[in-house]
C-alpha cells in the first residue's frame, strides 16, 4: 500500500506541475518592462485606488461570447447617465464608432511608469461619426501592452504607429472589456456636466480597456450609416478586415484561458488534453485501488498480490493517448479553445470513459482478464 501511495503521489505531483506549466504559457501576470517584471497591479501601492484599478486595465484574457453584452452601445457609454455603477466591469462589449484620434498613452502605474512607448497603452478616441467629434462625444478605448504582445505572437501588429496609420479616420468595430476609470471623473461630462474646470476631454469615465478585437469597416454603406449617426446591429456578424488591416479576422476569447490555434498553442492544447485524460483514468485507478484494498482485507490476502501495476500503467498510457486525441479533435473543430471548468471536466471524462471503453473492448475481443484495479 505504501509503495503504491508513493507512486501515485509522485504521478499526481508531476501531472499537476505539467498542467500548471501548460496553463501558464500564456499567462502574463508579470510582463517584463524596462528589464523588470511588472505585475497586474503595476507599480501602485497596495493602499491606493490604482492598485485595484490596474488589475482591470491589465486583463489579458479575451472575452467569451457570453460575457459580451450586446445591449451596450457607444451611445449608452457616452450618455450623460454613464456614471459609476451604470455598467459592470465584468462585462465586455462590441461597439462601432469613428476613430477620431490615436496616440501613445501617458506614463501610468499600470505599466510600471515606463517611458518606453512600446509598453505604454495606445489611447484611441471613438466618436459616433466624423461630424460629432467634440470632447462630449469621445469614448476612450485602449490597447494595452499585454494584449499587444498576444497579438504579436499571432503575427499581428498592434503597435501605436501601425494603429495610427490604419485606424485614424476610419469606422471600426471595437471589442473588449468595460472599465470605469474613476481617476478621470473631474474631466468627464457625465460626472462633471458643467465642465467647471474647463478641462473636460471625454464623455464619461467608461472605457473599453483593454481592447481585444478591432475590425475596420471601409464599405460605403458603413460610412453612410456613420454619417447618419446610426450604429450597426451588434448582433450581426462582425465584418472582415480589409486586406491592408493589421488586425485579426477572428480573435480568441475567454476569462480563464483561451488559445488561438498557432502551432505552439495546438501542442499545448494536445498536451493539456493528454494530462487531463490521464487524470480521468487516475480517478478510476483510485476507485479500483479502494475496491482491491477492501477485497484484500476481507480475504486476508496481500494487497500487492491483487494489484496489477502493469495494467495500471497501461491504462494510464491509454488515457494519456485518449486525452491527446481529444485535444486534436478540439483543435480541428474550432478556432479557439476555452479552458473553463466544463472544458477541463470534458477532457477528464474522455480519459475516464474512453479508457473504460477501450479496456472493455480489448477484454471482450481477446478474452483477457485483469485484476480489479479499476472500477
Amino acid at each position: 500500500m505504501k509503495t503504491y501511495h508513493q507512486f501515485f503521489r509522485k504521478f499526481c505531483v508531476v501531472g499537476l506541475c505539467l498542467l500548471l506549466s501548460c496553463l501558464n504559457v500564456h499567462a502574463q501576470d508579470d510582463l517584463i518592462i524596462d528589464g523588470q517584471p511588472c505585475g497586474v497591479h503595476g507599480s501602485s501601492a497596495s493602499n491606493t485606488m490604482e492598485y485595484d484599478q490596474n488589475v482591470y486595465k491589465n486583463r489579458y484574457n479575451l472575452p467569451t461570447v457570453s460575457s459580451i453584452d450586446p445591449s451596450i452601445t457607444l451611445a449608452k457609454l457616452i450618455d450623460a447617465t454613464a456614471i459609476a455603477g451604470k455598467f459592470s466591469m465584468d462585462k465586455a462589449v462590441r461597439i462601432t464608432g469613428y476613430v477620431f484620434n490615436v496616440k501613445v498613452g501617458g506614463t501610468e502605474s499600470c505599466n510600471c511608469k515606463t517611458t518606453d512607448k512600446v509598453f505604454k497603452d495606445t489611447h484611441i478616441e471613438l466618436t459616433p461619426d466624423n461630424r460629432h467629434t467634440d470632447p462630449e462625444y469621445r469614448l476612450i478605448v485602449e490597447v494595452t501592452p499585454r494584449v499587444r504582445q498576444l497579438m504579436e505572437r499571432q503575427g499581428i501588429d498592434w503597435s501605436t504607429e501601425t494603429l495610427v496609420e490604419k485606424l485614424k479616420g476610419h469606422l471600426v468595430t471595437i471589442e473588449g472589456w468595460l472599465f470605469y476609470d474613476k481617476s478621470h471623473e473631474g474631466q468627464a461630462f457625465s460626472t462633471n456636466p458643467d465642465n467647471a474646470s474647463g478641462r473636460n476631454w471625454r464623455s464619461s469615465c467608461w472605457e473599453i480597456h483593454p481592447i481585444t478585437r478591432i475590425d475596420i469597416l471601409d464599405a460605403e454603406e458603413d460610412m453612410a450609416a456613420s454619417a447618419a449617426g446610426q450604429e450597426t446591429n451588434p448582433s450581426a456578424p462582425a465584418p472582415l478586415n480589409n486586406n491592408n488591416s493589421p488586425l485579426p479576422k477572428k480573435a480568441s476569447k475567454s476569462p480563464t484561458m483561451e488559445t488561438t490555434n498557432t502551432p505552439l498553442d495546438t501542442l499545448i492544447i494536445i498536451l493539456i488534453g493528454a494530462i487531463l485524460g490521464a487524470v480521468g483514468q487516475g480517478i478510476r485507478v483510485i476507485v479500483g485501488i479502494k475496491k482491491v484494498s477492501d477485497q484484500s482485507a476481507m480475504t486476508n490476502t496481500d494487497f500487492k498480490d491483487n494489484v496489477d501495476y502493469r495494467q495500471m500503467a497501461f491504462s494510464l498510457f491509454v488515457a494519456f493517448g485518449i486525452g491527446s486525441i481529444a485535444g486534436v479533435l478540439a483543435v480541428i473543430s474550432t478556432d479557439s479553445i476555452t479552458f473553463t471548468k466544463s472544458t477541463i471536466i470534458a477532457f477528464i471524462t474522455a480519459g475516464y470513459a474512453g479508457t473504460d471503453f477501450i479496456e472493455g473492448f480489448i477484454k471482450k475481443n481477446t478474452g483477457v482478464t485483469k485484476k480489479n484495479n479499476d472500477s
